[in-house]
């Protein structure tokens, strides 16, 4: 299909055009585009898909030498070039049971890949050389080694396809077509038309993907970096809770005794007997809020703690945080189909964040909602506070008080979804598995 200066033509036909536009490239994750040559496994799809890219390839290659034998009747070494195509469609083979037995390492792909090339310039060795445009066809192997190969082999790669391209402007077995020269012209126009389709294609459709999978994981990276930075804080705070607990337990068991003996002192005085039983109930609270922090730290796990109905496990947290809260009114409402949760102390000092956050902008209209949906518990906390738009999140304890909240629902499989409430407020939603292990969709 190419041009020379003759009639009859020396001229470099194109292997085929059909199916080489069906080269994919797989994006790989960034992480694996590393600066080091290591020999690690690549992973399962980014082989699959480099067996797929050959078997195109191979097909490409048929197409051209049918198109050449049968179409234009060129002289062809079809022994030759049939040979040539056997062995590449072997080596996919291997490759594939290869993958089927575990994978690859790099070297090995890298390998792969490298005959690939070969058997591409062999082809066009056969049929014109490097005046023949689809050579430029050579570049596929390079492009999925950059995109899959760690920078070393890349650049292994450019350096044999580079050599090979140097070779074939010397070294090719001119193809004879009786045409003239005016149709040599036209044919190898036609192929350049052809193979600069065939890059758009790449580049719009390979180049794009790689971009968009480059973009997701840098954004996944910078949410892990902020879960690390997250989660530091919290094991720093959670030092000094369990420092705190182990520290307090003592002075507040002297505080207890204290109090018991005050009350039996003045057991029936009127004006000290009140404020004594509120002080014994806070005092009861604080050990409470110890003993949870003992079970959280002793590493108590979810898939062992015993499973309560969610109805009354909302009125028990309510109830407790209430000593805290005296003056907050909170309205509690459960669907009566909830199932069983896990009696779980994360869950419960998630709940009591949020309440706490409300209870600081409108003590005096909470409102708690819980349901459940296919294995789905959601619970709902719901204030008249001045909305995000007014500076929730900037609230005293909020900052840290999300940080909580959203350690306690990955932890626990879930997530944390915050809105503003129509007529004015926030709306804080927590939602998880009911059953420990389930994955949330």
């Amino acid at each position: 299909m190419l041009v020379g200066p003759a009639a009859p033509v020396n001229v470099a036909c194109c292997r085929g055009a059909a199916g080489a536009g069906n080269v994919k490239i797989h994006a790989m994750s960034p992480l694996s585009l590393n600066f080091a040559p290591g020999l690690e496994t690549l992973p399962a799809a980014a082989q699959r898909r480099l067996v797929v890219t050959r078997a195109a390839l191979i097909l490409a290659e048929a197409a051209g030498i049918g198109l050449l034998a049968g179409v234009l009747d060129a002289r062809l070494p079809l022994s030759t070039l049939g040979l040539i195509l056997f062995l590449h469609a072997v080596l996919n083979a291997l490759a594939w049971l290869r993958l089927r037995a575990g994978g690859t390492d790099s070297l090995e792909v890298s390998l792969q890949l490298a005959v690939d090339a070969a058997s591409i310039a062999a082809l066009v060795y056969l049929t014109g050389g490097y005046a023949n445009p689809f050579i430029s066809l050579l570049l596929v192997p390079l492009i999925l080694a950059a995109v899959t190969l760690p920078s070393l082999h890349a650049w292994g790669m450019a350096a044999w396809v580079g050599v090979l391209y140097t070779l074939l402007m010397r070294y090719y077995a001119p193809l004879e077509l009786q045409v003239s020269q005016t149709m040599a012209v036209d044919l190898h126009l036609t192929g350049m038309w052809l193979n600069f389709l065939l890059t758009v294609a790449l580049v719009a459709t390979f180049a794009g993907r790689l971009a968009a999978t480059l973009r997701r994981r840098d954004a996944e990276l910078a949410r892990v970096r902020e879960q690390r930075l997250r989660d530091d804080h919290l094991f720093a705070l959670g030092l000094q809770a369990a420092s705190a607990a182990h520290d307090l337990a003592t002075p507040l068991a002297s505080v207890r005794i204290t109090l018991d003996e005050l009350r039996r002192d003045y057991a029936g005085d009127d004006e000290l007997d009140q404020p004594l039983a509120l002080l014994s109930g806070q005092v009861a609270r604080l050990e409470k809020v110890l003993e949870r922090l003992a079970g959280v730290a002793r590493g108590r796990d979810r898939h062992d703690a015993p499973r309560v109905a969610l109805a009354g496990w909302l009125r028990r947290v309510l109830e407790h945080w209430g000593l805290l809260w005296p003056d907050a009114r909170v309205d509690l409402e459960v669907s009566p189909h909830a199932q069983a949760i896990p009696d779980d102390a994360a869950l419960e000092a998630a709940l009591v964040t949020l309440l706490n956050n409300a209870a600081r902008l409108s003590p005096g209209e909470i409102r708690v909602t819980a349901a459940e949906t296919d294995g789905l518990v959601a619970i709902q906390v719901a204030d008249r506070g001045p909305g995000l738009g007014g500076g929730t999140e900037n609230s005293p304890g909020w900052g840290v008080g999300l940080d909580i909240v959203r350690a306690a629902m990955d932890r626990l499989g879930g997530r944390l979804d915050l809105a503003n409430r129509p007529g004015g407020g926030v709306i804080a939603r927590l939602e998880f598995p009911a059953t420990p292990g389930a994955e949330r969709a």
